[in-house]
């Protein structure tokens, strides 16, 4: 069975099913970086993801990785071949989202400090938000974006899953309560707080959760997330946690969102 990949550094994935038993492969390629673009991107990271799943940090507390069976490393792509992972059925509910974000400030305790990686200034100065995503309804926080991405790496940084809404964080039927981390994104350091942006957004992207629900949601994941770095062992301030969520998440994503969600999204942006 295979899938239409949507990211960058994806050439494919696919379900291998047997009579016992079925595998998930996914195949990761060097992207193909347009030569304007090539001194600002220099050697993206599409490794990443491969490195991640292979390396011995050791993740919080209710999270895991799937299980790696197979790597095929062909020097410009990489097949993994991973557990396929049978998921729990049920919707997201609060307690969920906050054991989400409680991990996720574990996991950025334990991989704390670092000056800002590249993942955001990219974003924005390879003109993903500035040509391709910009909409007349955004751009007053277009004009906002340099000085919002300057106080965003001023913040202490950690190195998280950067990419972990909920689509991300897989339920595992046989635990119901943890979750298997898949599509780990860029490992560099990002503002602390960012990885509460895309697990705030996940579904409501998906037509899954109304954007009314998101400002309550907002609140509760913020307060597991610190938490999280507390119990790590890291002092953080809620207002610092609360800008690395709120901006990386309006850079990321209110210039490519639907109407109402973009709306909120750069109300958030424009307060940071």
């Amino acid at each position: 069975m295979a899938f239409s990949p949507v990211a960058l550094t994806t050439a494919a994935v696919y379900r291998v099913v047997s009579a016992r038993s079925s595998v998930f492969v996914k195949v990761l390629r060097r992207p193909r970086i347009p030569a304007d673009l090539a001194d600002l991107v220099g050697d993206f990271p599409w490794r990443d993801e491969a490195e991640f799943l292979l390396s011995d940090f050791v993740l919080p507390p209710g999270f895991r990785r799937p299980r790696v069976l197979r790597v095929d490393d062909l020097g410009d792509r990489i097949g993994l071949w991973l557990e396929d992972v049978r998921c729990a059925s049920g919707e997201w509910d609060l307690a969920r989202f906050r054991r989400a974000a409680l991990g996720l400030g574990r996991w950025a305790g334990r991989r704390f400090g670092g000056a800002p990686g590249r993942a955001l200034r990219v974003l924005y100065e390879g003109r993903l938000v500035r040509e391709a995503f910009l909409r007349p309804d955004c751009s007053p926080l277009a004009a906002r974006v340099p000085s919002v991405l300057a106080r965003l790496e001023a913040l202490p940084q950690a190195t998280g899953h950067n990419d972990a809404c909920p689509q991300n964080l897989l339920v595992p039927l046989d635990d119901p309560e943890s979750f298997v981390a898949i599509d780990v994104g860029w490992q560099c350091p990002n503002p602390v707080g960012a990885d509460l942006g895309q697990l705030l957004v996940g579904l409501a992207q998906a037509g899954r959760m109304a954007v009314s629900e998101l400002p309550a949601l907002r609140e509760e994941i913020i307060d597991a997330y610190l938490e999280g770095l507390r119990v790590e062992g890291r002092s953080v301030s809620r207002e610092q946690v609360a800008l690395g969520c709120d901006g990386s998440l309006a850079l990321r994503s209110a210039f490519h969102s639907e109407p109402e969600l973009a709306s909120y999204l750069v109300e958030l942006g424009m307060a940071c």
